[in-house]
């Protein structure tokens, strides 16, 4: 987890109060930034898995008829002269990665799409972040009261409009997030199809070798 690195700035004619209101606000704002990003990774950790599970899965229901193929062309050459393990392996790790690609290609946008979002929420954190120097009440003694209602104000009206495009932001990464998870569990769902024809058709394959090699 990152945390976004920000300071707020104290110089010039403004109030304590409206330094110390905008570093609670990035303390807020920056802690909402880090669950989000969080959740941001396990998202694309839950893709990346389900990839790696659905090829280790087919390659587990293969491997028996595989190696049992394997012996009997080995051990009977004749049967089958081009007959190569790596050549087979090589095939049924493609056609397998074919099965994957919308899920690949799914984890790739997402993960665009997350940074996008993540840059556009961190970009209102340091925004907050520079409040104080934004409302800087130049030429106005730091400890007037009109100087400080004026940066008081100054302040609300910031936050008012950077917590506006904040919540949009938000919304939207929130939007991504629901929105690949249903994307996830469909494309999950035509890779297993996908996989198990693959499976099933390997598996047709070696064993018919086999029965031909053993007429």
């Amino acid at each position: 987890e990152t945390r976004v690195e920000v300071e707020t700035t104290n110089f010039g004619p403004i109030t304590m109060v409206v330094d110390n209101l905008a570093e609670i606000a990035v303390n807020v704002s920056d802690e909402t930034s880090v669950q989000l990003q969080a959740r941001m990774d396990r998202t694309a950790q839950e893709i990346s898995g389900n990839m790696e599970v659905l090829t280790t899965d087919a390659l587990a229901q293969l491997s028996d008829v595989i190696f049992e193929t394997n012996q009997l062309l080995v051990a009977n050459p004749d049967c089958n002269a081009a007959w190569s393990l790596d050549e087979l392996n090589e095939n049924v790790t493609a056609q397998l990665s074919g099965c994957t690609d919308g899920l690949g290609n799914l984890l790739e946008n997402f993960v665009r799409n997350g940074e996008q979002s993540m840059n556009s929420v961190r970009g209102f954190v340091q925004q907050i972040a520079e409040i104080p120097a934004h409302c800087q009440l130049l030429g106005v003694p730091q400890l007037n009261s009109l100087a400080t209602a004026g940066a008081n104000i100054c302040f609300i009206n910031a936050m008012a409009e950077i917590n506006l495009g904040m919540a949009q932001s938000l919304h939207n990464a929130s939007l991504l997030l629901v929105q690949t998870r249903r994307a996830t569990e469909e494309q999950v769902m035509q890779a297993q199809l996908c996989s198990g024809a693959v499976v099933q058709q390997i598996a047709d394959y070696l064993r018919e070798e086999q029965d031909q090699c053993q007429q």
